[in-house]
C-alpha cells in the first residue's frame, strides 16, 4: 500500500511539475512574439518593430518621393513619434556609422550612444528627441516627444551591414535583376542569332 501511495505522490508531483514548465513556456514564447512596453502597439515598417503609445493615433504614413523616405507619423495632442526609414542607403550603413563619433542631422549636432542596445546617434532638444541609427544599410530617423525614445525601439534588432545583393533580394530588387536579366539575355540570344545567320 505504502509503494501505490509513493508511485501516486511521485505522478502527482511530475504532473504538477510538467503544467508549471509548460505554463512557463507559454509566457515565454508569448513575451518574445509580443515583447512591446504595457501601454504600446507595435507597428511595422521593413520588417523593423516600432512600438508606440496606444493612445498615439496614425496621422500620416507613406513614400516621401523627394527625400526617399517611407515615413510614419503618430500623434497625441502636441506630442508625437515620427519615424522616417531610408532604404538600401548610399552614404551610410551600419559599419560606416560605427566608425562615427557624431551625426549631423540638418542643423542639429547627435551624439553617439546606445539605447535599448541600438547604437545610434542622440540629441534632445525643445522636448524632442532625435535618434538616428543603421541596420544594415538602412537609414532609420526617430523624432519623438513625449515617450521614451527606449521604449519606441526595443522591440527591434540591430543588424550588422551585409551587402544585401549577396543575401537575398527584397521584392524591388529581384523583379528589376529578374527583369533586366531576361532583357539582356533574350537580345543577346537574337544578337547571336544574326551574327551567326542561324536564320531565325
Amino acid at each position: 500500500m505504502k509503494n501505490k501511495g509513493l508511485k501516486r505522490g511521485i505522478i502527482a508531483i511530475f504532473i504538477i511539475f510538467t503544467i508549471l514548465l509548460s505554463a512557463i513556456m507559454v509566457t515565454d514564447s508569448v513575451s518574445a512574439e509580443d515583447n512591446a512596453p504595457k501601454g504600446y502597439e507595435t507597428y511595422y515598417m521593413r520588417g523593423y518593430g516600432f512600438n508606440v503609445p496606444t493612445s498615439y493615433k496614425l496621422v500620416d504614413e507613406g513614400w516621401d518621393e523627394v527625400n526617399r523616405l517611407n515615413y510614419m507619423n503618430f500623434q497625441k495632442g502636441k506630442n508625437y513619434v515620427n519615424i522616417s526609414l531610408e532604404r538600401h542607403s548610399n552614404s551610410f550603413n551600419k559599419n560606416v556609422m560605427d566608425e562615427f563619433s557624431s551625426f549631423k542631422l540638418n542643423d542639429e549636432k547627435l551624439y553617439k550612444t546606445s539605447i535599448s542596445g541600438i547604437t545610434g546617434f542622440y540629441n534632445k532638444r525643445n522636448y524632442v528627441k532625435t535618434f538616428v541609427f543603421a541596420s544594415e544599410d538602412d537609414m532609420i530617423y526617430l523624432h519623438v516627444k513625449g515617450p521614451k525614445v527606449s521604449k519606441v525601439v526595443s522591440s527591434i534588432t540591430q543588424r550588422d551591414y551585409k551587402p544585401y545583393h549577396s543575401n537575398e533580394y527584397d521584392f524591388d530588387d529581384d523583379a528589376y535583376y529578374e527583369s533586366d536579366a531576361y532583357d539582356d539575355s533574350f537580345d543577346d540570344s537574337f544578337d547571336d542569332a544574326s551574327y551567326y545567320n542561324y536564320g531565325w
